[in-house]
């Protein structure tokens, strides 16, 4: 991650407040501004730490209360007129390693600059209880701004999620403080645990509210066909009961091997509905759940990075709001679906798994990438996977010289770029990459792995 995205989440005294509208089941009273400054991270954006308060009427006619803390990320022109809303990821809190800087805001981690490239707002926020119960209504000196808050009740995540759509369909301005301009379309963020809720979210119909869609799409990262129950428990969610609607939202679902091999935990075959003309799922060949790139667990992590597809995902899921442009079609790992669900994957003569979208990595192996490392014992090891290097007389004999390499991973990312599954700066730096690797060029060392 770069050390603008890890310094995102430093917190400051409070200074401001604004007054916001409400609708009839729900009110934001207001959202309280801690610091605004310009974001280092990207040129013509303004950084903000606030609190945004609201209140909750429940299904059994109780009202509840909540206090949340959200990181904006807005561009000073009004930017591209939509906004990404990260559901930040509270997972190894819920496991029990009470840190607070164990929270993750994979809506950045996923994208890098793309979504400042791009002219994005963007807004991290705090929803779940168990975090909010763990380190208490207000921040440590110096602390995770987003590991902290106030809430209720479990279920009052989803009302929360809602007022961050209409905060950012509807500011309010505030004198000596620039709010971002309204935007147009909002798209929910959500990785593995958040994920779940992002299922939860859409199978039960809580991206609406007064019959009005407050999130245009969703990219979905790795949750399998895993819905969050919202009570607490670890790791808190179960199989989803229903299928996505389609005529809501557009999603796009990214899942990694992991997911689909994974039957027991993930049971992510069960999600592939092709039928679905708002639905787009893409199952990556040689990629782990939790890739060494997003976080190490053990030396021998798989090391391939699945973020140009989620860059190029919410390139589509944008392009398919606003101009009714379809996102690429799904595309699936190769195998036979059991009664139960589960898949029997098939494996090349590498030991690297068959079909799906294929990365370069995949069209110009270094060894064999699984999506599981069974050596570990901890469930965060398991997912990462593996990555087993070829030895050097095989990689002399498939790459014999440099252009034999990179012409293969030139070719892959072409292909993923034409087909639109990728963005143009992804394309260009998997060439580039592949040109400054040492393959093919010595067949006395071990080649440097530099994978984009």
């Amino acid at each position: 991650m770069k050390t603008h995205i890890k310094q995102f989440i430093l917190a400051n005294s409070l200074i401001g407040l604004i007054a916001l509208a409400g609708t009839a089941n729900a009110e934001i009273m207001s959202v309280t501004v801690g610091s605004s400054q310009p974001f280092d991270g990207a040129n013509g954006y303004q950084y903000v730490e606030a609190i945004m308060n609201g209140t909750v009427e429940r299904d059994d006619g109780t009202l509840g209360h909540y206090s949340v803390p959200v990181i904006l990320i807005h561009p000073d022109d009004g930017g591209n007129g939509a906004a990404v809303v990260d559901i930040v990821n509270t997972t190894l809190i819920q496991s029990g390693w009470i840190n607070e800087w164990l929270i993750g805001p994979y809506g950045l981690v996923t994208t890098g600059d793309y979504l400042f490239e791009e002219g994005y707002t963007y807004l991290g926020v705090q929803w779940d209880k168990q975090t909010t119960d763990a380190f208490g209504p207000t921040p440590t000196e110096g602390g995770n701004h987003l590991a902290y808050g106030s809430i209720e009740e479990f279920e009052d995540a989803f009302e929360i999620l809602r007022d961050a759509a209409r905060f950012l369909r509807d500011p309010v301005a505030f004198d000596g403080f620039t709010l971002p301009a309204s935007v147009d379309v909002v798209i929910s963020a959500g990785y593995s645990q958040s994920g779940t809720v992002q299922n939860a979210m859409v199978r039960q119909g809580e991206d609406y509210a007064d019959e009005e869609l407050l999130f245009d799409g969703h990219v979905v990262g790795v949750a399998g066909s895993n819905c969050n129950d919202l009570d607490g428990s670890f790791p808190g969610f179960s199989l989803c009961d229903s299928s996505p609607p389609d005529d809501g939202a557009r999603i796009i679902t990214i899942e990694a091997q992991t997911d689909v091999e994974f039957f027991e935990f993930f049971a992510s075959p069960l999600t592939r509905f092709p039928e679905n003309p708002n639905y787009r799922r893409y199952e990556l060949a040689g990629v782990s759940h939790i890739p060494k790139v997003y976080a190490v667990f053990h030396p021998a992590q798989n090391p391939a990075d699945p973020s140009p597809v989620f860059r190029g995902a919410y390139q589509n899921l944008l392009a398919w709001t606003l101009w009714d442009i379809p996102a690429p079609p799904s595309i699936f790992l190769d195998g036979t679906i059991n009664p139960d669900g589960s898949l029997d994957t098939v494996y090349d003569n590498d030991g690297n798994i068959a079909g799906g979208l294929r990365l370069p990595h995949m069209a110009a192996p270094l060894g064999t990438y699984t999506g599981m490392w069974f050596a570990g014992e901890l469930i965060f090891e398991l997912i990462s996977g593996e990555f087993i290097p070829f030895d050097d007389a095989d990689l002399a004999e498939r790459y014999p010289n440099p252009g034999s390499y990179v012409s293969r991973v030139a070719q892959a990312a072409e292909s993923l770029f034409e087909d639109r599954y990728i963005i143009e700066s992804d394309r260009d730096a998997f060439v580039t990459a592949a040109a400054q690797s040492d393959i093919g060029k010595r067949s006395d060392r071990r080649p440097t792995l530099n994978l984009p």
